[in-house]
């Protein structure tokens, strides 16, 4: 066989793959063809479920009142312009958001962020199993079953079951999936906020008081911040990364921050609303079934089923980017046994809250706020690298899959923040021996990790461009 022949007949063996078999490789250009339009639908899809109604609860429990709860909704979504930003590193980069991090931090020195970030997303797939269980279970409630926990084993079982098996059908699919299960949670949710808005007792809702700004707003903020953005930040580069090159990178970071925003802020304000019929909604333990209970069965019904679909390509979106964490860390495993590895891991965390500890949302506040200042320093860290070096220069191979080693200096900056965060935090689970006076009641230490990292990480950074081959 001629040469010429051998060049029409071996085609590159990475144009052959799907986006799971590519795991961490870099995205080949034939398959760089997706428009900014198809991350709405990710984004949307990833931020309709019926834990934002729960996050318009604890926004209330902080004290603030119907203005403070609506803009500490607003600024804390603005959180997910941190995703935004890490879409735009995936299109140029090509590949994953951790896998881009180890021109950060080197390729052994990125294993720590990277093995922290899985620690996050497989805690963030316990929330998920932990929350599509207790949606079950107040569907089965809203049929007229009772909430026993025989069905609330069942309803673990089948929603566990149903994660797994959607994860399987593979990226392609659950993007088409997420399109439907967007648009019709979305519309079902609209129309409960406007039947919301109808019934709810309006002097009692602006009638609610004006908290501090520093102990009830900043926390607030803090909370949604950490459970939106911040966690989702890491993740970013995994789903645009097929981009098209013509893809205007002002249309991807608007599709992103949009496609979050508007079922977020629309879940939060339904649960703000439902507050004022539900005082207690922000410590219930199982604040789901709560608003199950309140809505009119034929409305709660399709709702609540419509919801436990939500939930699922959440989930899958966690367990997805989870398997490609372990990829990174050189931990090289099928993406169907790195998922089943991470289902087990996560359903014996959703057994233990369910059916052991028996709290839901104490745990979960707490969960938030310690992950979050690891993720705020990291993120500071990610995004200078990017905007200094590789927004328009690229990332090379060498950067990405050469034998890096550790960049210590990084890698102090971002302990140095997170632990700086972790120091003036206080949780209850762990608190911070310096988390007195104003910092006891803030959770300023997201924002506190942030600003350390991101400036000692611009000090210690070099000052020249390098431009960057491949």
């Amino acid at each position: 066989m001629s040469s010429i022949d051998n060049i029409s007949v071996n085609v590159p063996k990475d144009e052959q793959l799907t986006m799971e078999e590519l795991g961490i490789s870099r995205v080949p250009s034939s398959k760089q063809t997706k428009k900014p339009i198809e991350l709405f639908f990710v984004w949307c899809a990833a931020n309709i479920g019926i834990l934002g109604v729960v996050y318009g609860a604890i926004i209330v429990s902080f004290g603030l009142s119907f203005f403070q709860s609506v803009l500490a909704a607003i600024v804390g979504v603005l959180s997910f312009s941190l995703v935004g930003m890490s879409s735009l590193a995936g299109k140029v980069g090509r590949t994953t958001t951790l896998t881009l991090s180890r021109s950060s931090f080197g390729k052994k020195g990125n294993i720590a962020p990277t093995a922290f970030c899985w620690i996050n997303l497989m805690g963030w797939e316990a929330v998920n199993i932990i929350t599509g269980t207790l949606t079950l279970v107040a569907l089965f409630v809203a049929l007229g079953f009772e909430e026993t926990s025989i069905i609330t084993a069942l309803s673990l079982l089948l929603f566990g079951g149903l994660t797994v098996v959607v994860s399987i059908l593979g990226q392609n699919t659950v993007l088409l999936l997420q399109k439907w299960i967007t648009r019709t949670f979305g519309a079902m949710t609209l129309f409960v906020a406007i039947y919301l808005i109808a019934t709810a007792d309006w002097n009692s809702i602006l009638a609610l008081p004006s908290g501090s700004w520093i102990t009830g707003f900043l926390p607030a903020v803090s909370i949604i911040a950490a459970g939106t953005g911040i966690s989702w930040a890491i993740a970013g580069a995994d789903y645009s990364r097929d981009q098209s090159p013509s893809s205007s990178s002002k249309h991807i970071f608007l599709t992103v921050v949009g496609g979050a925003a508007l079922p977020l802020l629309l879940l939060i304000l339904t649960g703000i609303l439902l507050t004022a019929q539900i005082p207690d909604l922000g410590t219930n333990t199982n604040p789901i079934a709560a608003i199950g209970q309140l809505l009119p069965s034929w409305m709660a019904i399709p709702y609540l089923a419509a919801a436990v679909a939500g939930i699922v390509t959440i989930a899958v979106l966690s367990l997805y980017s989870a398997s490609l964490n372990l990829l990174t860390m050189g931990i090289k495993l099928k993406q169907r046994t790195a998922i089943a590895v991470d289902a087990v891991l996560v359903l014996s965390i959703a057994v233990y809250v369910l059916f052991i500890s028996g709290d839901f949302l104490g745990p979960f506040i707490s969960f938030l706020m310690i992950c979050g200042v690891f993720l705020s320093a990291w993120v500071a860290i990610f995004l200078v690298d990017f905007m200094k070096t590789h927004r328009y220069v690229g990332y090379s191979e060498h950067d990405l899959y050469g034998e890096t080693g550790c960049y210590t200096r990084t890698l102090v900056c971002w302990l140095i923040g997170a632990l700086s965060g972790l120091m003036v935090t206080k949780t209850g689970f762990i608190d911070g021996p310096l988390a007195v006076g104003v910092f006891e009641s803030s959770s300023l230490g997201l924002f506190v990790s942030f600003t350390i990292a991101l400036v000692l990480h611009v000090l210690v950074s070099k000052t020249n461009i390098r431009v960057i081959y491949g």
